[in-house]
Order: C-alpha cells, then sequence, then structure tokens
C-alpha cells in the first residue's frame, strides 16, 4: 500500500512539475499589426437583395469612397470630367445643392483616403484608385520594387 501511495504522490509531483513548466508566458506568435499589406476599399453605395454593390447613382448627387488599405507606399484616386471631388462640411440636411460644397481647384486627383464626388453629368463615369504597396495584395502586380493596384470603379449616373 505504502508503494502504491508513494507511486501516486510521485506521480502528481511530476505532473505538476510538467504543469508548471510546460506552461510558457512566451508567446512566439506576433502579430503583424503593421507589417502587412491589404487592399480594401469601402463605397457608399446600396445593396441589392444579393447583397452587390448597386453602383448607380442620380444626378447631382456624391458617392464617399474609402481606401482602407493597408501597408501603402502611395495612393491616389482619379475622377473624369463631370465629377467632383467635395469636402466633408455638409450634413445630411444639406440635400438640396451640393455645389458649395465642391473642392475648389482641387483637379482630378486626390490623395485623401476618404474622398466624397459629386457626379454633375449623366452616363457612364469611372472613378479610378491607384495604390502601390511594398508586399503583393489581390489585384495587384509587380512593378518595379512595388506591387501596383490599378483599380477602375464605373459607376452609372442616372436622372433623379
Amino acid at each position: 500500500m505504502k508503494k502504491i501511495h508513494k507511486t501516486v504522490k510521485f506521480s502528481f509531483l511530476l505532473m505538476a512539475f510538467c504543469l508548471a513548466f510546460s506552461c510558457s508566458e512566451e508567446d512566439d506568435y506576433e502579430p503583424p499589426y503593421g507589417d502587412f499589406s491589404s487592399l480594401t476599399i469601402w463605397t457608399s453605395f446600396d445593396y441589392d437583395e444579393n447583397e452587390e454593390e448597386k453602383r448607380i447613382v442620380a444626378l447631382n448627387k456624391y458617392v464617399a469612397f474609402n481606401d482602407l488599405s493597408r501597408g501603402i507606399v502611395s495612393h491616389q484616386w482619379e475622377i473624369e470630367n463631370g465629377m467632383h471631388f467635395m469636402n466633408s462640411n455638409f450634413t445630411a440636411a444639406d440635400t438640396l445643392n451640393y455645389d458649395r460644397f465642391i473642392k475648389t481647384n482641387a483637379g482630378q486627383t486626390s490623395t485623401d483616403n476618404l474622398v466624397y464626388v459629386l457626379f454633375t453629368e449623366l452616363g457612364e463615369k469611372n472613378i479610378r484608385l491607384v495604390n502601390t504597396y511594398k508586399d503583393s495584395v489581390a489585384e495587384s502586380v509587380k512593378s518595379g520594387d512595388v506591387w501596383k493596384v490599378d483599380k477602375t470603379i464605373t459607376v452609372t449616373v442616372l436622372e433623379e
């Protein structure tokens, strides 16, 4: 009986020893918070019943485009004639005339991550995103020392 008692005691001690030294507080995994690249774009378009973006906007209305990508080396939005970058000083109550929020002398390119684009001509309009990354991302191609994404979003502008 003493032998069994010693064996059980030894087993508990061995188990406690293994448990104490096998659980290390050191974590080998380091999350890549600032050290990864990704292509992520958000827009304010509505969605249809299949949860696909409806890239349709009424004349003299705007759409927000936000580049939430990570690991960017360079970034630029480009718009066509009949489209204007807006400042963000408007509210939901300002729905009658967005012309007063057009950025004067803004041109047709912006390096802002979040842009509001006002559509003032009917038809198919394109907004282009050109990003470069240090690492490969979805939709990118190698261009010299960087990875480049050249993405065009086509918007249909209709009468209200």
